[in-house]
């Protein structure tokens, strides 16, 4: 917004205005035509009586009003008739602005002279405020037309008509801001309606996950053959050839050394039915936090295990099992299982049905609960390419199923909440790019567009989205389920934060420090008690939350009288939860409405997950 400085003049050049005339905007009475006249006549020996034993400084006191009115009236007034107005208003600006104003108005000269007034009076940089008349009109101008003086001067130079016209040039700039960034971003096709989907990546560690998704960018023309020849020239040359693929997604130097993944990873691909959005997420369990923040904005996952080492992954305390509970908990209902690596055991068919059986008992069992329908299994081998795009293999013959490029086309959509909804952004990562912050994170609902107005939570800054990224290309706008790589917004990054969210400034989400969730308890040490700690997973936040009521027990979706003094396994309850900051969450919709992340809760303690639920009320 454009800014209004105040013009510099002393106290001393002012001082005549008197707190009840200039400052304050009180009208005096008006004065009869004679006494007007008998003032105005006393008037220049007062002002020559004045002059002869006033300080040195009134002259040029008396020259800067002169410049100032000449400036208000145009260059039409010469500046002798503007010094005898003055004098004859006692040295007083504003009665003689008034005077020759009413002048102007009763020979016909001002309506002429509006238009070139009003271009003068915008620059001026403070807003000359309307002073009240002190009767020292001309006895020849009659009632009226002093009365249409008034309201003339008070249209052209009021201060809120100043400020309206000072503000007017930046709202102009503005907007062509905005139109010149939506000029150069080519026009979505309308024919194109494949839907987006955000697919996670998620296993135990080794399992393979970023070796089999960089290998699958490569074939579907993602990565150039030119930037994979990078990779493997670089892996090779730290003595890790075989992590080439994995280092189209572990970009981070950590990552490539030690060769695990810690962050995750976003990546977009193609096929002929659907738009994919990648995010790989890390496999070891010191990271599962990592794997949360993933998790939370998918819609379908991709389980990858290792027929190499399944039993350190599924039954020695390892991710696969945890990942899959934590991926049933936040709304995941569509899987894909790639049983990876088979090319070690040359393509064996009972190795693979042996797996197979072992991990579609515990998803489709009561620890997950995941329909069998809705769950599809790929024998593949990630580095070698095998059966993810094509099959050539012969001893791979006696699998008749669909390829990994083709279970991926057959997942449905999920519902989405309707476009006409409340803006949800949760923001998932955060930069700053020059004077503003780029924002990441995924439309939870709504749709936004550059030129919006947004509000940031919980900070409660108001701003306008600059620009947009959507899959690598600069867009016009987003809607829900789209996952934005880019939202330029004009603020400090002290007013966003990693598990804000943007939303709708007409509709904001709730932001609270307590709220009340019903949580399905799974495998844990000691039971849950009021006035334990944990860890709580609110979309992409983290905080920590104090149990500080056990409100009741359902059994069979039925609330029980009896509260319960703890909670064990098995256990589904409501609780109320209070956390260490007022964070954004939005209650589970009562009408059946698709649930967001933003009503989605997981709970850790000591680097287990313990329970998991759904926010019911705020």
């Amino acid at each position: 917004m454009r800014r209004v400085k105040n013009v510099g003049y002393d106290e001393d050049e002012w001082g005549d205005y008197g707190d009840a005339g200039w400052s304050s905007g009180a009208k005096p009475k008006a004065k009869a035509a004679g006494k007007a006249q008998a003032k105005g006549a006393a008037a220049p020996k007062a002002a020559a009586t004045k002059a002869a034993a006033g300080p040195a400084a009134k002259p040029a006191v008396k020259g800067a009003a002169v410049e100032e009115l000449l400036l208000a009236l145009g260059e039409s007034v010469a500046s002798d008739v503007v010094e005898k107005a003055l004098s004859a208003a006692g040295g007083r600006p504003e009665d003689a602005f008034l005077a020759l104003l009413t002048e102007e108005v009763g020979a016909g000269r001002w309506q002429t002279r509006r238009a070139a007034a009003a271009l003068v009076a915008t620059p001026i940089e403070e807003p000359l405020p309307v002073p009240p008349s002190s009767g020292t009109a001309s006895s020849s101008t009659s009632a009226p037309s002093a009365g249409k003086a008034k309201a003339s001067a008070k249209q052209q130079f009021s201060p809120e008509d100043r400020k309206v016209k000072s503000e007017a040039p930046p709202a102009e700039e503005e907007e062509a801001d905005e139109t010149d960034i939506s000029a150069n971003i080519p026009p979505e096709d309308p024919s194109d309606a494949r839907p987006n989907i955000s697919l996670v990546v998620i296993g135990h560690v080794d399992a393979g996950k970023s070796t089999l998704m960089g290998h699958l960018l490569c074939l579907v023309g993602t990565v150039s053959s030119k930037q994979l020849h990078k990779f493997e020239k670089e892996s090779k040359q730290i003595g890790k050839a075989s992590f080439a693929f994995a280092w189209v997604l572990d970009e981070g130097e950590d990552e490539r050394e030690r060769g695990v993944t810690i962050d995750v990873c976003v990546k977009h691909f193609e096929t002929k039915a659907r738009r994919f959005t990648i995010l790989d997420a890390p496999g070891h369990r010191d990271f599962v936090p990592n794997m949360l923040q993933g998790a939370v904005q998918a819609d379908v996952a991709l389980v990858v295990v290792d027929v190499s080492h399944f039993e350190a992954g599924f039954d020695r305390g390892g991710q696969t099992k945890e990942h899959l509970q934590l991926a049933r908990s936040l709304g995941i209902s569509q899987l894909v299982v790639a049983v990876n690596k088979l090319d070690t055991c040359g393509w064996d068919q009972n190795v693979y049905e042996s797996i197979k059986g072992r991990l579609h008992a515990f998803i489709t069992g009561p620890d997950c609960g995941f329909k069998a329908a809705s769950v599809s299994y790929i024998p593949l081998s990630g580095f070698s390419g095998e059966n993810m795009l094509e099959r050539k293999e012969e001893a791979l013959a006696w699998w008749d199923g669909p390829t990994l490029i083709e279970a991926l086309d057959q997942l449905a959509p999920p519902p989405r909440p309707p476009a006409d909804g409340p803006l949800r952004v949760c923001v998932s990562d955060l930069y700053r790019q020059g004077a503003n912050s780029c924002l990441s994170g995924k439309v939870e609902s709504g749709s936004i567009a550059a030129g919006q107005k947004v509000l940031l939570m919980p900070s409660g800054e108001l701003t306008t989205v600059k620009s947009l990224l959507c899959r690598g290309d600069a867009a016009r706008s987003g809607r829900s389920g789209d996952y934005m790589d880019s939202i330029l917004l004009p603020v400090e990054l002290q007013f966003a934060s990693i598990g804000g969210v943007i939303c709708d400034p007409k509709r904001p989400v709730p932001c609270v420090d307590a709220f009340q969730v019903q949580i399905l308890v799974f495998d844990l040490d000691v039971p849950m008690m009021r006035g334990q700690q944990l860890m709580c997973y609110l979309h992409t936040e983290t905080v920590t939350a104090t149990i500080t009521r056990l409100v009741s027990l359902l059994v069979k979706g039925k609330p029980q009288e009896k509260r319960p003094k703890c909670l064990q396994k098995g256990n589904v309850a409501i609780v109320s939860l209070k956390v260490n900051k007022k964070v954004c969450v939005e209650p589970k919709s009562t009408n059946g409405g698709a649930v967001t992340s933003l009503s989605r809760v997981v709970l850790r303690d000591r680097g287990t997950t313990v329970a998991a639920g759904v926010v019911l009320s705020v």
